[in-house]
């Protein structure tokens, strides 16, 4: 008779397993994991014009005409609000306002569910272009530590701004310290078109690839995969830094890292379990992030794929390279390039779903577009961050310190814009 043996790992797994499919059931139901709105909650006077204080608790969200603000309010109503201003007077985290305006309860953008969107961030409250004075003040020692560290951030993005061009000043503050919004509209829709959106957004794919490329980088230039390694884990260690200590960059680091292990031990079973470890625990932090977060749908599905698709094309790449004649060197270039071809296409296998539902459109190009472009990747970070540095050290050098990011950006845009120019490069999709 078959007899199921149940060790302490084993135990555990399922643990893990019956809290992420609980998190999937219950998030079925109307308002799934929603706060209850009382008295005490801001949010029980949406509709109302108010009057309170709070403290901006987030790193302000600019875009060429607005700031958008998370502003935290502490007193008989307590909550968050996302307020929307004018770019001038600035206003950032740290500051302690006093807000007038009437709270509104997030409206549906265009058949979007921004209520949901911004719900998974516990902000239910929306306010658009308040009267706002600010009023003093004091930061604890951990909030003043990380308004120091988002002052480096943004000092990084001057360095980068004064010394790039547009539009490829703003791709390049996108893709190294993670702002969101200094990408143009019409060149977000290319990138879509191509299928490089994934460039842009901080996502466990995106981290994933990225340490693909790191590694690859450091293996062509004849470091041992131990060192290349060490490489990888800086990367995933200082990128959070770098981006601010944002939420989804430091998300991705870990499934990135988790992506990396999977590739360099390729031991599926250990690696799943830690996947599902990691899901549950970040689903026990915020259970909203399963059904209103993009990004973390696309890092797991991207995940899984490196961890069940991945090894068959890396033995078919194998197999190809042991029957061709080449010399020691070429082969293993040959090898990191496809190694990085087959990375790319299997994150692009495994997103497709959600990127059909959310996106609407399919890039008939996007594996061509991702083969031609995302090898620039460990370059344009290092000479985006060697740049800077070098900018911040001597000042009157820095167009030609980022002149060879300039030329990388270039490249990318070029690319996208060419691919993105015929009519059959993406089809809408309107019915998936």
């Amino acid at each position: 008779m078959f007899k199921l043996r149940l060790t302490p790992s084993k135990i555990f797994f399922i643990l893990n397993l019956s809290v992420i499919a609980s998190v999937f059931i219950l998030g079925f139901r109307p308002g799934a994991f929603r706060a209850k709105i009382s008295s005490h909650d801001l949010a029980y006077y949406n509709g109302k014009y108010l009057t309170f204080t709070g403290r901006v608790c987030e790193e302000a969200d600019l875009d060429y005409k607005s700031r958008r603000l998370t502003i935290c309010v502490r007193g008989e109503a307590s909550g968050q609000v996302l307020a929307t201003t004018s770019l001038y007077p600035s206003y950032d985290y740290g500051d302690f306002l006093q807000v007038k305006g009437e709270l509104q309860t997030p409206p549906s953008i265009n058949g979007f569910d921004y209520e949901s969107y911004l719900a998974r961030y516990d902000i239910y409250s929306v306010m658009y272009y308040p009267k706002i004075e600010k009023v003093s003040g004091v930061l604890t020692a951990p909030q003043s530590a990380y308004r120091a560290l988002l002052n480096i951030k943004q000092r990084l993005k001057s360095l980068i701004d004064s010394n790039l061009p547009e539009p490829e000043a703003g791709l390049a503050d996108a893709l190294l310290l993670g702002y969101r919004r200094t990408v143009d509209r019409e060149d977000l829709d290319i990138f879509a078109r191509v299928g490089l959106s994934h460039m842009i957004a901080i996502s466990g794919s995106h981290i994933t690839i990225l340490s693909a490329m790191i590694i690859n980088f450091f293996l062509s230039l004849g470091f041992s995969r131990r060192r290349s390694l060490y490489a990888v884990f800086t990367f995933l260690l200082l990128y959070p830094l770098i981006t601010g200590l944002a939420a989804s960059a430091v998300r991705s680091a870990i499934m990135g890292g988790l992506a990396y292990l999977a590739i360099y031990y390729q031991r599926a079973s250990s690696l799943i379990r830690a996947l599902v470890f990691a899901a549950a625990a970040m689903l026990l932090a915020n259970p909203r992030l399963l059904r209103d977060d993009i990004g973390f749908q696309l890092s797991f599905l991207a995940l899984l794929g490196i961890i069940y698709l991945y090894p068959w094309g890396e033995k078919l790449t194998r197999r190809f390279l042991d029957k061709m004649r080449f010399k020691t060197r070429t082969k293993k270039t040959l090898k990191n390039i496809l190694d990085t071809i087959n990375l790319t296409l299997v994150v692009q296998i495994m997103i497709l779903p959600i990127a059909l539902f959310n996106f609407k459109q399919l890039s008939l190009v996007a594996p061509l577009s991702n083969v031609l472009v995302l090898w620039t990747f460990p370059l344009l970070l290092a000479a985006l961050i060697l740049g800077t540095l070098l900018t911040a050290i001597i000042p009157a050098g820095g167009v030609i310190w980022f002149f060879p990011a300039y030329l990388l950006l270039k490249y990318i845009f070029i690319i996208s814009g060419l691919l993105a120019a015929p009519s059959w490069a993406a089809i809408a999709v309107n019915v998936f």
